[in-house]
């Protein structure tokens, strides 16, 4: 096997599309730590197998939105292979495989069979044959026996071997403590046997039993029928007589009623008679309650109207006396006296009010005189005697004080004229003020009036348009006599009415006579005839009493026979079922019997199988052994150039020992550069192997990191035993991550990292 070709997208740290171009024989893979070497390689076993370290999620590069796609391009057996794998975004894995351009699969599962069937190997025999590892170099020298032992086992594919070989170990005790367990376990069959006689004897007691109570059954059930037919006879004769007995009930109970009705015609008779008489008495009702509700209509009219008439008068009298005044004449004199006076108040305000604004205009004038001559004498008072005169511009020298002088007597004249004027002006705002409130109070003192004019003008037209005869107790006492007139009066009206109610009611009543008087000789009629089917019928109510007991006697003899013939049945049934558990039983121990033997055979063979596996685990042991130590000589000698005798494996404990001129020595007698060529010839002998075993060379090995503890010396012989691997392997790449490597190798592919947990790769 020779890889031609390694594409990559989103793959781990790979997140941009990647395609390598790989050399032939020694490749060297190097970068810095972290950089991602391990994941280039890893994508073999992954794109080929679909096998990986993680979960299928973690192969796509984190935070990429795109789909992950590997691809391997190789050669082997002279043909041209492409195995491509892809995961989705979703998790959904693809894969596909070519053979000479020509697709031969597509899935999954087919793709993998078809690497396995190419290959001849699945992805542990893969991995143990075509990686190793620095630590698995180290180990064969450095651990101990027991863990030497474990690696060459795991690596050689015999610890599934052991694994077999104790669980076979584990099985065969496991089958024997259940063959003990089913044999103590095992039942007596006699007893099951014994107890199914019994129960065929007791099924033959049954089956006597169970036919007396049928025919005892049978016997009663025949007679309960004949009696249970009498009673029938019985119960139709009396329905029937019920039935004459009902319908008699139901035409008594007319009869009853209409013989009421008659009764109540006859009364209703004479009491119309006597209605007839009491109307004529009461004819007049109607026409004198018709003239009392109009005469005591009149009398409440008049009383209202001398009652109204007296408020009237009593509030004008009280309205007058409020004012002082005798007539309403006399109440509107009065509003034309104040409105004169609110005139000549008015009058008088206005006057005030002129001379307010003359006084006003004055203080103005003054406040302005007295502004400007203090402005002049303070003018004056800031200039000297040498100063120029303000209005005419020559010198003031000695007139300056007499200047000064004049100028303060004006001052003082105006501000005296000011302080005068005053005074006169707070005594005419006092007078307007006082002016103000009269005028108000004459307002307030006219506008009562007027309402009380307004009101007093109603009430004496109101009192002019009454005319009422005679006083207040005269139309009372009239009033009382005639409401109690119209009550008397009402009273015979409704008496007379309610007769009137009556007769109407005894008229249509007595309508019904000649209906009531046949329908009641109807009914006597019926009850007679009635009367005679009942004495036809000779119903015997004694009789079908004692038939009924009679009944219920044969009922409960039949129930009785019927439960013990049902309990016969039962007791069949459960019978049937024991003889059944029983046999059931016997078969189940004789079932068991059969397993026992069964367990017997199977734990013999089982036991068989153990020792057939340990026996072949010996002899695959003792088979690999030689191989893989002339193997490993040879390839010492091959990678030594022949100048030690010969690598010796020692198969009990794969210890490995360097022979020098005749004698074998432990790998600790020598440098560091013959252990690791001893190591890795060890381990390409196991490689070859593996291939061996599988029946396939495939022609690949990858070390990983096997530099890393070396020093410059060691990794030189260790880079001349790799190079002489090229004819025995197609391609033999190498992980490191030192860069001086790359200059000793004739391939070389450097990893780089391009950003944080992204990296790239290229041939160097």
């Amino acid at each position: 096997m020779r890889i031609f070709r390694i594409l990559l997208q989103s793959y781990r740290v790979f997140e941009d599309p990647l395609e390598l171009e790989f050399p032939s024989g020694l490749v060297g893979v190097y970068g810095s730590n972290g950089a991602g070497k391990s994941y280039l390689i890893e994508s073999i076993p992954w794109t080929l197998y679909g096998r990986s370290r993680t979960s299928v999620q973690d192969v796509r590069t984190s935070g990429s939105d795109k789909e992950c796609v590997t691809e391997i391009e190789f050669e082997h057996d002279d043909h041209l292979y492409r195995v491509r794998r892809s995961v989705s975004v979703r998790g959904l894995v693809r894969a596909r495989g070519w053979i000479d351009n020509d697709l031969v699969c597509d899935g999954v599962k087919e793709t993998n069979r078809f690497v396995h069937a190419t290959l001849g190997m699945d992805i542990d025999g893969f991995r143990s044959s075509v990686f190793a590892e620095q630590k698995q170099l180290s180990a064969f020298s450095d651990a101990n026996p027991a863990d030497r032992q474990r690696l060459v086992l795991s690596l050689l594919g015999i610890t599934p071997l052991d694994k077999a070989r104790d669980m076979a170990r584990s099985d065969a005790r496991l089958q024997m403590d259940q063959l003990k367990l089913a044999r103590a376990s095992l039942p007596d069959i006699g007893r099951f046997i014994a107890e199914r006689e019994e129960f065929l004897e007791e099924t033959h007691k049954a089956k006597s039993d169970f036919q007396k109570s049928l025919e005892r059954l049978n016997e009663l059930s025949r007679r309960a029928e004949a009696e249970e037919n009498e009673l029938k006879r019985l119960d139709a004769v009396k329905i029937h007589s019920d039935q004459i007995i009902a319908v008699g009930k139901e035409k008594r109970r007319l009869f009853d009623e209409l013989a009421e009705q008659v009764a109540k015609l006859s009364f209703a008779q004479g009491r119309l008679n006597e209605i007839e008489v009491d109307l004529l008495a009461l004819a007049g009702a109607d026409r004198e309650v018709g003239e009392l509700e109009v005469k005591a209509s009149e009398i409440k009219a008049l009383l209202d109207m001398t009652i109204q008439m007296e408020k009237s008068s009593a509030e004008l009298r009280s309205l007058l006396d409020q004012f002082g005044c005798q007539s309403v004449e006399e109440l509107r004199h009065m509003s034309e006296v104040i409105w004169d006076r609110l005139e000549e108040s008015e009058s008088s305000r206005q006057t005030v009010l002129a001379e307010i604004r003359t006084v006003e205009l004055d203080l103005a004038y003054l406040k302005a005189n007295c502004k400007s001559a203090e402005d002049a004498m303070a003018m004056l008072e800031s200039l000297g005697s040498d100063s120029p005169c303000p209005t005419c511009g020559q010198q003031l020298g000695e007139e300056f004080e007499d200047h000064l002088s004049e100028s303060r007597i004006n001052l003082d004249a105006q501000t005296s004229l000011l302080c005068s004027k005053e005074p006169e002006l707070l005594g005419l705002k006092s007078r307007l003020e006082s002016f103000e409130s009269m005028r108000c109070e004459l307002i307030l003192e006219k506008e009562s009036v007027e309402g009380a004019i307004i009101r007093a003008s109603i009430l004496s037209e109101a009192i002019d348009g009454l005319n009422p005869s005679g006083s207040v107790m005269e139309l009372r006492l009239g009033l009382e006599k005639a409401m109690c007139d119209l009550k008397q009066a009402r009273g015979a009206q409704a008496r007379s009415l309610g007769l009137l109610a009556e007769k109407h009611e005894l008229d249509r009543t007595l309508q019904s006579e000649s209906r009531i008087l046949r329908a009641y000789k109807d009914v006597e009629c019926e009850l007679q005839e009635l009367k005679l089917r009942l004495n036809e019928l000779d119903f015997d109510f004694e009789r079908y009493r004692r038939q009924a007991k009679v009944v219920a006697t044969c009922q409960r003899e039949a129930q009785h026979a019927k439960e013990l013939h049902d309990s016969e049945i039962v007791r069949q049934v459960q019978l049937a079922g024991k003889l059944e558990r029983v046999d059931a039983l016997i078969d189940q121990v004789r079932e068991s019997h059969a397993v026992v033997g069964r367990l017997e055979v199977r734990s013999e063979l089982v036991g068989r199988v153990a020792d057939y596996l340990n026996e072949f685990r010996r002899s695959t042991i003792s088979a690999l052994g030689p191989r893989l130590a002339a193997a490993s000589a040879s390839l010492f000698a091959e990678l030594t150039e022949s100048d030690y005798d010969r690598l010796e494996v020692d198969t009990s404990n794969w210890q490995l020992r360097i022979s020098d001129y005749g004698s074998a020595h432990d790998l600790g007698r020598f440098s560091g550069s013959e252990r690791d060529l001893a190591n890795l010839a060890f381990r390409i002998a196991i490689s070859e192997q593996i291939g061996h075993s599988f029946g396939q060379q495939v022609g690949l090995l990858v070390l990983d990191e096997i530099f890393g503890p070396l020093d410059d010396q060691r990794k030189f012989v260790m880079l001349g035993a790799l190079d002489s691997l090229k004819a025995r392997f197609n391609q033999v790449i190498v992980v490191t991550h030192g860069t001086e490597i790359k200059e000793q190798m004739p391939g070389a592919i450097e990893v780089v990292k391009v950003g944080r947990r992204r990296a790239t790769a290229r041939v160097a």
